[in-house]
């Protein structure tokens, strides 16, 4: 139920003519985020994304609106009417990082390249165990309910698709095509290999590209994310043909992903400032998926502009389809009456999934309770 209820709010929001869209950029954050946080935040307060501006980072954006301040590496501006600033910084290593820099590094070292240190970053749970003790970090919100990741295929080559592990057990004996992906060496890769899907059907080295799958003519199942890859392999990518995706979460590997997390040591130094902040972000998220347009314009031309590279484009169309398919499957309640609030049930499965793959840079004892909270979150806040 509560998926359909964001469903319903996202099919609501495509329908909002412009003319009842604020009169000002960012007037809508101006009026729906007012609680004071100058006593109690730094100024500017700073988050890392792990990635170059996209839709599923729009409840971040939401909270400046339009209007905002659009250099190389970084948006910024007004953290609506609360008294601070906002500053969003670019993801990617040797984009929005540093060489060799990751979101994990940058919350305990810095990000090199902006010359700041943030407050938040975006996160993956599996990671977080990982390097619980190299880059030790606590999760305070989960904004996407579901981890978009996950495999995709041609629709036509398969129409009964692929849901469970047994599909990909029975794909890789047929012998008709191989999977590409990133990597099978950790986390999702990894687990499909100790689930018992042959390591021989994998190819490795998957980096968003599509020539693996449009070379073997759609047989081969590739790495995406059910957010843009069906969308623009539909329409472009030399392929202009229906695809379908299962995410990482139906395969059985309940990852919580673009998740903002705090570095351990600082939790304490911050606590009064989350407190404060993590609801909003809440309400935000709420906000950005029952009327997305105009985060999605300012995305579009901060893109357009290369802010944060000369390659990353991404066109309204496709940053329409994103933010409905958010609605649809990734931004929800989950399984009570709470947005971004982390399932600890959920948290535990994964760490018993991920923990005999776990080496020096994982502490020995890594528990749920190490890497996430919900101590900042406010439980009255969710989708209605």
């Amino acid at each position: 139920m509560k998926i359909l209820r964001s469903v319903l709010l996202a099919a609501t929001a495509m329908a909002v003519p412009v003319a009842v869209q604020a009169a000002e950029p960012g007037e809508r954050a101006r009026q729906a985020y007012t609680t004071p946080l100058a006593d109690v935040c730094p100024n500017p307060f700073i988050i890392q994304k792990d990635w170059l501006a996209q839709a599923e980072q729009g409840g971040l954006f939401n909270m400046i609106g339009g209007g905002g301040k659009m250099e190389s590496g970084r948006y910024s501006g007004p953290l609506g009417s609360t008294g601070i600033d906002l500053v969003i910084l670019e993801g990617g290593g040797g984009m929005g990082l540093g060489d060799g820099e990751t979101a994990y590094s940058a919350l305990h070292l810095g990000n090199s390249k902006a010359g700041l240190k943030p407050h938040l970053g975006y996160q993956e749970l599996d990671n977080a165990f990982a390097f619980s003790k190299r880059f030790p970090v606590v999760g305070v919100i989960a904004p996407l309910e579901t981890a978009p990741q996950g495999l995709f295929w041609d629709r036509g080559t398969y129409p009964e698709g692929f849901r469970s592990m047994d599909d990909l057990k029975a794909f890789a004996e047929a012998g008709k095509g191989m999977i590409y992906v990133s990597t099978i060496q950790r986390t999702f890769g990894l687990f499909l290999v100790k689930s018992g899907v042959p390591r021989e059907v994998f190819v490795e080295g998957y980096r968003g590209d599509g020539e693996n799958f449009v070379t073997n003519n759609g047989t081969w199942l590739n790495q995406g994310f059910v957010t843009s890859e069906p969308y623009i392999f539909s329409t472009g990518k030399n392929w202009n043909k229906p695809i379908d995706a299962v995410t990482v979460g139906e395969l059985g590997y309940p990852n919580y992903t673009g998740m903002l997390a705090v570095a351990t040591n600082r939790l304490e130094e911050l606590a009064p400032c989350l407190e404060k902040l993590v609801p909003i972000i809440q309400q935000s998220m709420i906000d950005y998926i029952t009327d997305g347009s105009e985060v999605l314009q300012l995305l579009h031309e901060f893109n357009e502009k290369g802010h944060g590279t000369s390659w990353w484009k991404t066109p309204m169309n496709e940053l329409e389809f994103a933010w409905k398919t958010m609605g649809e499957r990734i931004v929800s309640n989950g399984n009570n009456d709470t947005v971004g609030d982390f399932d600890m049930d959920r948290v535990a499965k994964m760490l018993e999934i991920v923990k005999p793959w776990l080496d020096e840079r994982a502490h020995e004892d890594v528990s749920p309770e190490m890497v996430v909270t919900n101590r900042f979150i406010d439980p009255s806040i969710g989708f209605r």
